[in-house]
């Protein structure tokens, strides 16, 4: 797995924003092909922070780098209350991406940008939620 983090997201023109900072954004049109959409799979859009040179020596494709850094992002936290409390994880990605471009950032650090689907249609972590037909 590759220690990677979703970049906060605020919204440009929402009035209710109140300084919020959310880490992703539920797609709201209908036109996505993908089986489900809709009823029980839904698509977010997130920037993913990681290293990525040090991900590129490890790993020799970016559809590798992507799947292990989703797979980090789906594990959950660790318990503050030891082991008797099992956790949850925050987000619950699937493992193939939608799809997903690497590009550079303002700083010139470069991040990946994707589009992941996820079973919930309702997340305290992303803005909007997912649409339903």
């Amino acid at each position: 797995m590759i220690e990677c983090f979703l970049q906060p997201l605020k919204l440009k023109y929402s009035k209710n924003q109140d300084g919020k900072q959310k880490h992703g954004m539920y797609m709201q049109t209908m036109y996505w092909s993908i089986k489900g959409y809709g009823k029980k799979t839904w698509l977010v859009t997130v920037n993913i922070d990681l290293d990525y040179d040090k991900a590129k020596e490890l790993y020799e494709s970016d559809d590798e780098i992507i799947e292990k850094c989703i797979e980090y992002l789906n594990t959950p936290p660790k318990s503050k209350y030891g082991k008797r409390r099992k956790r949850k994880p925050l987000y619950t990605f699937d493992i193939k991406p939608y799809s997903y471009k690497i590009i550079e950032n303002e700083s010139g650090k470069k991040i990946i940008s994707a589009r992941l689907t996820t079973k919930e249609q309702k997340n305290k972590y992303f803005w909007k939620s997912g649409p339903s037909i």
